[in-house]
């Protein structure tokens, strides 16, 4: 009894450790260079080589739809690999890229794959004869626009692309599309930014309050790129927002979506006439500093100096510098110390 006992123990033991496993590992079955690989991993997504904005250039490049060992039935080859214009070109927004293609002993044996310039290469050449074959992989690439271009010096053999996956949120850039779109929130409106297409004609905005359903357009000048404004909007309420540009008639893909939330703007009661004044704070080094304060701000000031001149209260005090407020900040205080104040100065207005 006591060995059945002791069996029933470790079987269990060898369960919790198997599911722990995959719990604290959760890309323990993830795909590695080498392996089929017919779908995208969890947190991947694919595009077919058929994707329309892949570029294939050069001559020879052909292409098969019926294929049932490709994925979705197609795959683009080119058998005059050795000519030097022959390359696939894409951009794709993400951190992460996966090259899709085939092992096979009739394929070129090096592929030179460029990442935003870094080079790296891969050789599909392989006589185990693998469809749907994780061939390449590059992770942790910063989040922004890629440019990858696939190039061989093969003269013989078969230069070829099945698929490619990307990040399951990133996406294929396409030719004019407009990058980098931005939205700031201000009162009522929302002012949007985008990266300049060149030669658009102009650009079209589409939004509305949910992801990805757009119920309103509007039209930009060529020129507003920069700061375009979308007014009339509800405050408390999220917009999301994409742009495409018009380039000799066509319009191109749309953006990335971003989104914004109109906020009332906070305005501060002005200070009633006469309730304002210079203070002019001379140092101790003969340096001079002047402040226009509300007379609130003032007395405030004479309240801590008095104070700290009967021998309590802090060493120094914070005069908020208001409009001269210079830089991307929140706000801008200058830090009076006491025993560097040689006299002060109050001129109401």
């Amino acid at each position: 009894m006591k060995v059945t006992f002791l069996k029933k123990i470790s079987f269990l033991f060898a369960v919790l450790f198997f599911i722990t496993g995959i719990v604290l590992n959760p890309n323990v079955n993830a795909a590695s260079i080498g392996e089929s690989l017919t779908s995208p991993d969890e947190g991947w997504k694919r595009y077919d080589d058929m994707a329309p904005f892949i570029k294939y250039e050069g001559i020879g490049w052909s292409h098969v739809t019926d294929d049932v060992n490709t994925y979705a039935g197609s795959g683009h080859f080119n058998k005059l690999s050795g000519a030097t214009s022959n390359a696939i070109k894409f951009k794709f927004y993400g951190t992460k890229l996966r090259i899709i293609d085939v092992y096979w002993n009739n394929r070129v044996n090096n592929v030179t794959i460029e990442i935003d310039g870094k080079i790296s290469t891969y050789n599909p050449n392989n006589s185990v004869n693998l469809y749907q074959a994780l061939v390449f992989e590059s992770l942790n690439l910063p989040l922004g626009i890629h440019e990858v271009k696939l190039t061989t010096t093969s003269t013989s053999n078969t230069f070829s692309l099945d698929a490619i996956d990307i990040d399951d949120n990133g996406r294929l850039v396409g030719e004019n599309e407009p990058l980098y779109l931005k939205a700031v929130p201000e009162d009522s409106q929302v002012a949007l930014s985008w990266m300049q297409v060149e030669g658009a004609d102009k650009y079209t905005i589409r939004y509305g309050t949910d992801p990805g359903k757009y119920t309103e357009t509007v039209t930009a000048t060529k020129d507003v790129y920069g700061n375009f404004i979308v007014p009339g909007l509800i405050n408390g309420t999220k917009y999301y927002f994409v742009v495409n540009s018009i380039v000799n008639g066509v319009e191109s893909e749309y953006s990335n979506e971003a989104s914004a939330t109109p906020q009332a703007k906070v305005v501060e009661p002005e200070e009633p006439a006469g309730n304002r004044a210079i203070l002019v704070v001379t140092m101790t080094t003969g340096l001079e500093k002047e402040f226009d304060l509300s007379m609130k701000e003032v007395n405030a000031f004479i309240d801590w100096y008095e104070l700290k001149q009967s021998g309590s209260g802090k060493a120094s005090y914070a005069i908020n510098k208001h409009d001269n407020n210079k830089g991307p900040f929140k706000s801008r205080k200058d830090y009076i110390l006491f025993d560097r104040v040689l006299t002060f100065e109050v001129s109401e207005y």
